[in-house]
């Protein structure tokens, strides 16, 4: 049923967003030089979303290099394991939420019994990762990332913590993209706050945004929702301007 396939649009010359209908969480493709790269892995966790883009825009699944994970949570890394071994792609992922990812913090007994029983649907996938707190399948890193290292020739890591400990977004030079998984939010086409309730370090998460909205911006990949692709660099400094302002974090974003 399309309800449960992925949208697939193009957000640049060389990338495009998976994005699932049922929660707006969005997953992409990036076409480079020297391969294909995702970044996150959508929210099934047999990696049905990402084969689903591929096999549509008729990128062949053997050129896949690398799979790059914002962060731990459901909605974004659950399908991570199962393209790795699907296509032999490498892992990368902040050590900090290493311990999410690779199932070391799972809940056992009823609160891990109930997590099992939650579809990967809509915000139904968010409350089965916060529930069991971990992926619903171990995903082992091909190797960790460090704020400030360039993976795959042209993507930038930079660590933004706040709504995970090992949150971190990817710069991509060649179409100045940014991937900001769920470090800030793209509402109605202007910048904001990620929810407040999903947003357990506010100070870091405030520093996190702050160091994202002074980067070069062409197209600012989020999470959620849509990618933004026009007037970037002025809708991210008036960002930057509520956060030097110190203006409150609103509950809802």
């Amino acid at each position: 049923m399309r309800l449960f396939q992925p949208q697939v649009f193009q957000v640049a010359p060389s990338i495009w967003c998976v994005r699932r209908v049922s929660y707006l969480t969005c997953s992409y493709i990036v076409k480079t030089a020297a391969g294909i790269v995702l970044v996150d892995a959508g929210m099934d966790s047999g990696g049905h979303d990402m084969r689903y883009a591929l096999e549509k825009l008729k990128l062949p699944a053997e050129e896949v290099r690398a799979v790059l994970l914002t962060h731990w949570h459901n909605d974004h890394a659950a399908g991570g394991q199962a393209l790795h071994e699907q296509l032999g792609a490498a892992i990368y992922y902040h050590a900090a939420d290493a311990p999410f990812l690779t199932r070391a913090t799972a809940r056992r007994g009823l609160r891990g019994w109930l997590s099992d029983l939650i579809p990967e649907w809509g915000l139904f996938v968010l409350f089965k990762g916060l529930l069991g707190e971990a992926t619903p399948e171990a995903v082992a890193a091909s190797a960790f990332v460090s704020d400030g290292e360039i993976l795959l020739e042209d993507f930038e890591v930079v660590a933004t913590p706040g709504h995970t400990p090992g949150h971190v977004s990817y710069y991509y030079r060649p179409e100045r993209a940014l991937f900001a998984g769920d470090a800030l939010a793209v509402v109605g086409g202007r910048v904001h706050f990620m929810a407040r309730p999903v947003t357990p370090d506010v100070p870091e998460a405030r520093l996190s945004m702050r160091r994202l909205l002074s980067l070069d911006i062409a197209n600012l990949c989020p999470g959620h929702r849509s990618p933004l692709t026009e007037n970037v660099n002025a809708l991210c400094q008036e960002m930057a301007q509520s956060i030097d302002r110190g203006d409150p974090w609103p509950f809802l974003g």
